[in-house]
């Protein structure tokens, strides 16, 4: 295996390539200011009935903007969209029912070897190979992750649902990539669909919960954040960008998520930083750049 540095961004598809990460960078920078609120707003009202809100006004957020695309998409993009938004409300999902049964940094852990799992199901999907690079990036984002969450492990039935968890976002990731090479004709009726079509779940189990309390400020503040910027926007910006980047690359900048939310948890609700943290953080993000950067050269590891 031959691994070299390239800094240049010289080609045409380096530029697309960097503006994509750049993007997606953006996103998960979204998805980590979604923590310190998500946690406010839930203290009001209940899980399920934030995700079926988020979900459902990011829908009609988009709507008056997509009308026209709708008419002409095809049957594969609404396809694509119904998996996709059926995969994002399994997770919602069983992560929630995950983090009843055990701590909120295991769940973090285990949801996050997501970055684990996408190179090895990328070749099931036909868009990747496994390569020596991805693994190596992988394993040691999943090394800094499990530093970052103060070495959590115990295992339980939760941990089964947040393993399922990770194993839907896994195929999700590369569901996506695949989605939007084959036929993609508009991002925007692809984010569409998979927003619309992730309210059903959460929606099913929150028919019995009480919708009082979502107008206090708290509750408002998440859900109206979350349904235009880390719905709306930072899905957009996955559906439109990721297909420019290898889908381990683009897993291994999700998994930044938890590093920007104990950044901004620590400065909207005044969190505690620990020295794990950052030391598990400084690890993810080195892999991250690692796999950025490095520009891999036969280094496809052998299936048997």
């Amino acid at each position: 295996m031959a691994i070299s540095i390239n800094f240049s961004n010289n080609q045409p598809s380096m530029k697309k390539e960097l503006h994509a990460i750049l993007f997606l960078l953006l996103a998960t920078l979204i998805w980590g200011f979604t923590f310190p609120l998500i946690k406010n707003a839930i203290n009001f009202v209940a899980p399920s009935v934030f995700v079926t809100i988020r979900f459902t006004l990011a829908a009609i957020i988009l709507f008056p903007l997509v009308f026209k695309e709708l008419k002409k998409t095809s049957l594969k993009v609404l396809g694509a969209g119904i998996i996709l938004g059926l995969l994002n409300g399994g997770i919602y999902f069983m992560q929630t029912v995950g983090v009843q049964t055990i701590s909120a940094a295991q769940a973090a852990f285990i949801t996050g070897t997501t970055v684990i799992l996408v190179p090895f199901i990328s070749p099931v999907f036909k868009v990747g190979k496994t390569r020596l690079l991805d693994v190596t990036a992988a394993i040691l984002c999943v090394i800094g992750l499990f530093i970052f969450t103060g070495f959590a492990m115990d295992f339980r039935v939760g941990s089964v649902w947040c393993l399922l968890a990770a194993t839907c976002a896994a195929v999700s990731v590369v569901f996506l990539q695949l989605a939007t090479k084959k036929n993609f004709t508009s991002p925007l009726a692809l984010t569409f669909y998979q927003i619309l079509f992730t309210a059903p779940i959460p929606l099913i189990f929150s028919l019995h919960s009480n919708y009082h309390n979502i107008f206090t400020l708290h509750a408002m503040i998440g859900i109206l954040f979350c349904a235009i910027f880390a719905t709306s926007i930072a899905i957009l910006l996955q559906t439109k960008y990721q297909h420019f980047v290898n889908p381990t690359k683009a897993a291994l900048i999700y998994a930044l998520e938890p590093v920007f939310a104990m950044l901004f948890a620590w400065t909207i609700n005044q969190g505690d930083i620990t020295s794990l943290m950052i030391i598990g953080g400084t690890v993810m993000l080195l892999s991250t750049l690692l796999r950025i950067f490095a520009k891999p050269q036969h280094e496809t590891l052998k299936q048997s």
